[in-house]
């Protein structure tokens, strides 16, 4: 991501609403803290830092509250009605899917479109289950079958 194959790009992610006192920090002071904090936490001396860019996303992630499902239906039903639209990811599907999760609904839209598959985006990570969270000490691979879009998680 950086020209110079000597150094490095971090990117940190902040978790907060618009127009709190996170959001409101100016980029000095928002970079000022991520420096500080990659410090803390041993990833990057601070005086090693050379530069940074501030990029605010409001409404970045979807807010799930008793109508969530019911507003969502309404877009999942209007988008629904035009083809060759595939929409992927948490923004394009309002919502808070991990990375692979995104990543897979990208892949298999890919098919879709290239390939005329017949993949139901939404009917990836539908079934409730925490991937992240181990309840075991052996490593699990996850295929919830009748899934239309199986995910494998190796």
């Amino acid at each position: 991501m950086v020209p110079d194959p000597s150094k490095s790009c971090l990117g940190l992610e902040y978790f907060c609403f618009e127009g709190d006192d996170l959001w409101n920090m100016t980029d000095s002071e928002l970079l000022g803290l991520a420096a500080k904090e990659v410090s803390q936490l041993g990833l990057v001396k601070e005086a090693d830092i050379e530069d940074g860019t501030v990029l605010r996303v409001s409404k970045a992630y979807p807010v799930y509250d008793a109508t969530y499902q019911q507003a969502v239906a309404v877009i999942r039903d209007y988008i629904g009605s035009i083809q060759n639209l595939q929409v992927v990811g948490r923004n394009g599907m309002h919502r808070y899917n991990n990375q692979d999760h995104s990543m897979l609904t990208a892949m298999l839209a890919v098919e879709n479109l290239m390939d005329g598959a017949s993949h139901d985006l939404w009917q990836v990570n539908v079934d409730g289950d925490y991937h992240e969270e181990r309840t075991d000490a052996r490593p699990t691979a996850h295929v919830n079958s009748g899934r239309s879009a199986p995910l494998v998680r190796n």
